[in-house]
């Protein structure tokens, strides 16, 4: 009798060790398994994370002006102007920035001299306070021009040209210009800027054509956004520049039914091939990125690769070689000086057709001659840049 009871006593005591082994064991199991799912869960998390949205986000708004660009970016309370579409969109500009409680605005930057990048710059000078202006290096005796310089002067601003390579703070994320030498052409002569949160890059072009591109071409890394340009014209976005920036997502800025057919074919079927994302202002309206400082976003639905279509129901080349002056000129001497002409009450332009896409957003379009229209500048996209 008393050695069953000492094997049951030892037999209790090794059940209970065993037991007491399992519950271990099962604990310790649970616990890997919390911990990794905790750890799927947080990367999860991070994924997300990336795609929404912040106040701490950086916003970059590409502003629908038609066929121009406008773009602002926000960092914090920090604001950037980069251009400011045309003539015809001063009050759209002004209106948009004080929807996005803009009051001050830290670098205001004219990528070039044509009227379609700071028509309506010389409106948010009068309407902002500035406190950095940048212009490319080149000059112009256009009458956009001129009311820009002259809004600045009476402000006490005198613009200038940025030194390539220096960073330009907003908060924490930053620009640099990457070219100021100028240009044969005005296009030619666009700032290009990069534009660095965290680990996104933007890059910014104007109108900068092939010859800019080459130039810049030593200087340029991959990025996360591009902001294609001139329109998505087939004078600028050469493989080997596409090739270096190797963009995840592409903004074309075009007006629906411009009358130079932006963006061309051929862009577009470069970027289709290389898989890039691309958003169109004639297609998403604004557009609006996001930068996370670890990935970029927008709501905005992926745009076609369709090439853009004139009014007149074509598309591609336009017909006419003459240029912006020399058909200036024409109007002026020919005998044909009732040819009648399109225009806004406060615009600066007259029009060759109403269906212009700078008078696209006009409530009120009046036609007479151009004496009648009392306006000296012929509106860029109408008679050529």
């Amino acid at each position: 009798m008393i050695e069953i009871s000492i094997k049951n006593k030892k037999n209790s005591k090794i059940k209970t060790l065993i037991l007491l082994l399992i519950v271990s064991i099962s604990i310790y199991l649970t616990g890997c398994t919390t911990l990794d799912n905790g750890n799927n869960q947080s990367n999860n998390n991070d994924s997300l994370s990336s795609s929404i949205s912040s106040d701490k986000n950086v916003k970059i708004h590409f502003i629908d002006t038609g066929n121009s660009d406008a773009i602002l970016i926000q960092d914090g309370k920090t604001f950037i102007l980069i251009d400011g579409g045309d003539n015809d969109d001063e009050g759209l500009m002004v209106d948009y920035l004080n929807n996005q409680g803009v009051k001050d605005i830290k670098y205001l930057i004219a990528t070039h001299s044509h009227a379609d990048h700071l028509g309506g710059l010389d409106s948010v000078v009068k309407n902002f306070n500035i406190e950095n202006v940048f212009v490319s290096n080149g000059s112009a005796e256009t009458k956009s021009y001129r009311d820009f310089i002259n809004a600045l002067a009476n402000k006490g601003l005198s613009p200038s040209v940025p030194l390539e390579n220096n960073k330009f703070y907003l908060e924490d994320s930053y620009f640099e210009v990457l070219n100021t030498n100028g240009g044969d052409t005005t296009n030619e002569q666009s700032l290009v800027l990069v534009y660095t949160n965290g680990n996104d890059k933007v890059l910014f072009t104007g109108d900068a054509e092939e010859g800019t591109e080459k130039e810049i071409l030593p200087k340029l890394e991959k990025v996360d956004l591009l902001k294609v340009a001139h329109h998505g014209s087939r004078s600028s976005s050469s493989q080997e520049f596409l090739d270096k920036v190797n963009p995840e997502y592409a903004v074309l800025l075009v007006g629906k039914g411009n009358s130079y057919g932006h963006p061309h074919q051929e862009t577009m079927n470069k970027l289709k091939k290389m898989g890039v994302k691309v958003h169109r202002s004639d297609e998403c309206s604004d557009i609006i990125f996001e930068s996370t400082g670890d990935g970029v976003f927008t709501s905005c639905k992926d745009g076609s690769y369709n090439k853009g279509v004139r009014e007149d129901g074509n598309s591609g080349k336009s017909n006419s070689n003459t240029s912006k002056n020399d058909s200036f000129k024409n109007k002026q001497n020919t005998s044909n000086s009732e040819e009648i002409v399109y225009f806004t009450p406060k615009g600066k332009s007259y029009h060759s057709t109403k269906n212009c896409s700078g008078l696209s957003r006009s409530k009120k379009i009046l036609s007479g001659t151009i004496a009648e229209s009392k306006k000296n500048d012929p509106c860029d996209i109408c008679y050529g840049k």
